[in-house]
């Protein structure tokens, strides 16, 4: 059990008399014991599929409508990414029953204090119940019920271009790359434009799609592949079926831990792979997705990604495939290429 959870169980006289509890982004693998919830919410693909055996009949994935007024109480983790907090704070205000209780609850490295900040902007009744495990529980005392949740009032769009062309990309807080493209991204783009006759052709992945720029590009440069685009976050996923629907793009957009969902080989696979979580660098779902990339691939399909510098993703492309081609670099990042 993670030491927050472990707070929250040490603080259950707080839930005791809560019949109608919902939870929001708890840990991997974590169940709450003792708390009973009504629904348990997560928009990490990953913590969905760790306690959907346990929570068969509670637990969702992706924030869809909740039923006004249901709930209790809501017990809301800190996300790792700051920017959604205030995303899911709304969606559990949303059920939540006037005079309802809303918890948080996270590590002081994580933010927790500053996060708890945010619990003014719906109640102004906000404590501290306990802190231990260096982590916090807070709670709040909702007077009135939230209006109904619309994720498209937290979503936007930024510009970005295609052969000079103006495009426009979906984009919402806490999804990689908000409000403006990284240069890692611009980086690839660039490479992907260049090779992109003689690279893209067939089934075209792009893993950890975020808003989508990079599939996107490829589908606009050869319209005849059959573009697919994944990541673990439901946000992600949501923001990439906008950005799609912005450039008439047609794809097929789904959940997939690494290559767990993929299924048969694809002809390419372009990505910006993630390697930050949280507080910490997280090479692990990269470095096995190359791992795994030559036995999901077809022969002469191409592997292109783009990764900070000081990362040892050449090393493990060419352990696995037998040789990587740096096509361009930065002070900070580079672009491999591999074949299979």
């Amino acid at each position: 059990m993670q030491p927050s959870s472990q707070l929250v169980k040490r603080n259950e006289d707080q839930f005791e008399s809560i019949s109608e509890l919902l939870v929001l982004n708890p840990p991997k693998d974590d169940v709450q014991d003792g708390l009973s919830p009504t629904k348990v919410v997560t928009v990490d693909y990953r913590v969905f599929q760790s306690l959907e055996a346990a929570l068969p009949d509670s637990i969702t994935f992706g924030l869809q409508p909740l039923d006004r007024g249901k709930f209790d109480a809501a017990l809301v983790f800190v996300p790792k990414a700051k920017g959604e907090l205030n995303i899911l704070l709304s969606y559990a205000c949303s059920g939540l029953k006037p005079g309802g209780k809303l918890f948080l609850v996270g590590a002081k490295k994580e933010g927790v204090a500053s996060a708890a900040k945010q619990l003014t902007n719906w109640s102004d009744n906000v404590y501290k119940v306990d802190s231990a495990k260096h982590c916090q529980l807070w709670k709040a005392e909702v007077a009135e019920t939230a209006k109904p949740f619309e994720l498209a009032q937290f979503m936007s769009t930024f510009k970005f271009s295609v052969n000079g062309e103006p495009r426009e990309l979906a984009t919402i807080p806490g999804v990689f790359s908000y409000e403006r493209l990284d240069i890692g991204t611009e980086l690839l783009l660039a490479q992907i434009s260049a090779h992109a006759d003689k690279m893209l052709k067939g089934r075209v992945l792009d893993f950890g799609c975020g808003s989508g720029p990079i599939g996107i590009m490829a589908k606009i440069l050869k319209p005849e592949i059959e573009l697919e685009m994944v990541d673990i976050n439901w946000l992600a996923l949501e923001c990439t079926k906008r950005s799609c629907e912005l450039n008439q793009v047609t794809a097929s957009i789904y959940p997939s831990d690494g290559w767990a969902a993929v299924e048969g080989r694809v002809n390419a696979v372009l990505s910006n792979p993630p390697f930050h979580e949280g507080v910490a660098y997280d090479y692990q779902t990269s470095e096995r997705f190359i791992q795994q990339a030559k036995d999901k691939m077809n022969k002469y399909a191409v592997l292109m990604i783009v990764a900070n510098g000081f990362l040892k993703y050449a090393t493990v492309i060419e352990h696995h495939f037998g040789r990587c081609d740096v096509l361009a670099e930065t002070t900070k990042f580079r672009v491999y290429k591999t074949y299979r």
